[in-house]
């Protein structure tokens, strides 16, 4: 099996987990800076899985750090937190128990692929080179979060590089993702 479909493979391994924390982060929105209770899932998440985490970055922000069996390139991933104040009227099951908050902009799915990610290449550590930094950051939402994270970055290391190589990791993901979502 190549690479890519490998990692299809390992990403559809890992499709309940993803679809749970999907729904809890759905069912449970927070605004902007006031990700408490996320963040508090986010990094118990990150640390379960050895992975170093950061919390209270930027108020409610998470950076964990996993670094591969050999140095290299800091490789950053950035999910976005925080919900919407909108108020939800769809009828599923999963629907926000927040009046007038609801996950609108897919934050909710940026953060269970986030935390799916740091499972496959958490499990692929011994193989990897460099460190690949994970970003929860709170407030995307018109609030500011992004420059507080950027001054956060500037302060902390190690800096990141960009690099494309983790995309194939996180289309994995996705892609078994939009399978299962077929299958049902």
């Amino acid at each position: 099996m190549n690479e890519p479909a490998q990692l299809v493979d390992q990403a559809q391994q890992y499709y309940a987990y993803s679809h749970l924390l999907r729904r809890n982060f759905h069912r449970h929105p927070e605004l902007g800076y006031k990700e408490i209770r996320t963040a508090k899932i986010v990094a118990r998440e990150l640390s379960q899985l050895g992975i170093q985490a950061k919390s209270g970055l930027a108020e409610t922000g998470i950076v964990g750090l996993l670094e591969g069996k050999q140095p290299g390139r800091v490789v950053m991933l950035r999910f976005d937190m925080d919900a919407l104040p909108i108020l939800e009227e769809t009828q599923t099951d999963y629907a926000s128990e927040i009046p007038g908050v609801m996950h609108a902009c897919g934050h909710d799915g940026h953060m269970a692929i986030g935390l799916t990610v740091a499972r496959i290449l958490e499990a692929r550590k011994n193989t990897l080179t460099g460190t690949f930094k994970f970003v929860f950051q709170p407030a995307e939402e018109g609030l500011g979060g992004a420059e507080r994270m950027i001054f956060v970055f500037s302060h902390h290391h190690p800096k990141f590089d960009f690099d494309e190589t983790v995309l194939p990791i996180a289309a994995a993901v996705m892609a078994a993702t939009a399978i299962r979502l077929t299958e049902e």
